[in-house]
């Protein structure tokens, strides 16, 4: 006899509430659903919705209304279950993310989002034949900040910074999007600013942490160059400098300025961070990377092809965007809006008069972080994380950067 659930549909501007269950807890543990609970004997179906939005979101509702039924099976444990459907509205208090109930992430996903995460089918096609059947509830949602112990679920980017991806579209290209924005991107945001310096971040200089070893008459690889900053600060630091990049643009942006600083011990080539088989083993001193690797997807690969290319001794130094710091909401008052152990995030880019250019970042906790280096081999030896990290512009915001480090420092060296 299948057992029967009760599924919250809660709607926003088009987009649904979706939550991921913890590993290990059933029903569909690890994957991506309603919010939804297994309905007792001794309650309704509203009721059991009702008490699983106070134990795990915090909040009352009110107005079920009966929307779809679903049949799913479990492929844990071959269970099978009769799932009811009912569109919901908040009825009082903001919706707050239960961290020790059922679920470990919870988001608002556009159809486009729904068929790319780790849904049951029969589940996956009841949404998209939900939303494209009618219009979103009206519904009147609670934004306040995080109180108490609870942490407030995620709403979608503020128009400032970075702009909230067109979740219909494909996943986003990184390569292709970096090639449309690379001169308007050197020209407005990074270019000359800095000449001769090599930066960590927006607002942190290798003079300020004192990162890297000595470098002259040694051979550095510099992983996702750009426009080739990093690679000449090197060179005039006495360096041997390689930069590799998967942007012929960049790449294009980044000889020419070479040329225009007068250094000629520098070289660029086309490639991944994932991809470093055109190097020999141990055929470099050093290897650094200045915020880049959020945009790899095979982050390990990446880390392993580092450790490869080091000779014995050698170090690997990288900066990424703190994870922390990706958890916060873009405006003030700042609070925690998305788990700390967020995956990804999409991000639209508009520079100038171009069209939005659509990248992909991944973010991983620090004890990733550890975890990748040391199982690459490598010894950590320094973890910065820059406290009031104050912008050499308009990057970042001043008083977010005193709340969070917005930069993670790391480094590692070969045995």
């Amino acid at each position: 006899m299948p057992e029967l659930l009760s599924a919250a549909l809660f709607e926003r501007d088009g987009l649904v509430l979706a939550a991921r269950r913890k590993p290990g807890r059933p029903p569909f543990a690890a994957r991506w659903l309603l919010p939804l609970t297994v309905v007792s004997e001794h309650e309704a179906a509203e009721e059991a919705l009702r008490r699983h939005a106070r134990e795990q979101f915090g909040i009352e509702i009110s107005d079920e209304a009966f929307v779809d039924t679903v049949y799913l099976e479990d492929p844990d444990d071959a269970l099978r279950y009769v799932a009811n459907i009912f569109r919901a509205g908040m009825h009082t208090g903001p919706m707050r993310f239960n961290a020790d109930g059922d679920y470990d992430d919870a988001r608002w996903l556009a159809a486009g989002e729904i068929a790319q995460v780790s849904m049951p089918p029969p589940l996956c096609d009841a949404l998209l034949r939900i939303l494209e059947g009618g219009a979103a509830a009206e519904t009147d949602w609670d934004t306040a900040g995080a109180a108490g112990g609870g942490v407030p679920l995620a709403e979608r980017p503020e128009e400032h910074g970075p702009a909230p991806a067109v979740a219909d579209e494909p996943p986003p290209d990184n390569r292709a999007s970096w090639d449309a924005i690379a001169r308007t991107y050197q020209a407005e945001k990074y270019g000359d600013r800095y000449p001769g310096r090599f930066m960590w971040s927006w607002g942190i200089a290798e003079d300020d942490v004192r990162l890297l070893d000595d470098v002259r008459a040694r051979r550095v690889l510099v992983l996702g160059c750009g426009g080739g900053q990093d690679v000449v600060a090197l060179s005039l630091m006495g360096a041997v400098a390689v930069g590799i990049d998967e942007s012929k643009e960049q790449l294009a942006y980044a000889r020419e300025y070479a040329t225009r600083h007068h250094v000629e011990n520098a070289a660029f080539v086309e490639g991944t961070a994932e991809d470093l088989s055109r190097f020999d083993d141990a055929s470099f001193h050093a290897v650094v990377s200045s915020h880049v690797l959020n945009y790899v997807e095979r982050i390990e690969a990446a880390v392993a092809e580092a450790a490869r290319v080091l000779k014995p001794g050698g170090a690997f130094a990288l900066s990424v965007r703190h994870p922390f710091d990706t958890t916060l909401s873009e405006a003030a008052p700042y609070c925690v809006e998305v788990p700390y152990w967020q995956a990804q995030q999409d991000w639209t880019w508009s520079l100038g008069a171009e069209e939005g250019a659509r990248f992909r970042q991944r973010f991983w906790p620090i004890e990733r972080w550890f975890a990748l280096l040391t199982d690459a081999g490598l010894i950590v030896e320094r973890l910065i994380e820059p406290r009031e990290e104050m912008p050499l512009h308009d990057e970042l915001d001043a008083a977010r950067a005193r709340l969070v480090p917005h930069t993670l420092l790391m480094k590692a060296r070969k045995r």
